[in-house]
C-alpha cells in the first residue's frame, strides 16, 4: 500500500452516554453536559445555553440515551423540551448524532 492510499486522518467519533439510572434532576444534567462537551461550551444552565453548547460542536460526536424511560420518569416534562433541543441541534450541525438504547 502506497502512503497516498494510507490515511492517519480517520474521524474519531466521541460517544457520550446520557444514562437515566445516573441522572435524577436537571442540575445532574447539565452538570453532566457541562462535563461531557467541556465546561466553557455549556456556560449557562438553561435550555438556550444547552442548544448554543450542541451547535458549536465542532469535533464528530454521538450522543447514546440509555435508560430513555428512568429519564422521562426523573426529569419529566424537562426531559421532552431536551429532546426538542437535541432535535434543533441536529438540523443545525452535522458534527452530532442522537441515539436511543434499548
Amino acid at each position: 500500500m502506497n502512503n497516498e492510499m494510507m490515511n492517519n486522518d480517520a474521524i474519531t467519533t466521541k460517544k457520550i452516554v446520557i444514562d437515566g439510572s445516573l441522572i435524577t434532576t436537571k442540575e445532574e444534567f447539565y452538570d453532566f453536559m457541562r462535563l461531557s462537551l467541556g465546561s466553557d461550551i455549556l456556560i449557562g444552565s438553561n435550555l438556550d445555553a444547552l442548544h448554543d453548547a450542541l451547535t458549536t460542536v465542532s469535533y464528530s460526536a454521538e450522543f447514546i440515551v440509555e435508560g430513555r424511560d428512568l429519564l422521562e420518569h426523573n426529569l419529566g416534562s424537562f426531559w421532552g423540551k431536551v429532546c426538542e433541543v437535541f432535535n434543533d441541534a441536529l438540523d443545525e450541525n452535522y458534527n452530532i448524532s442522537l441515539s436511543f438504547d434499548s
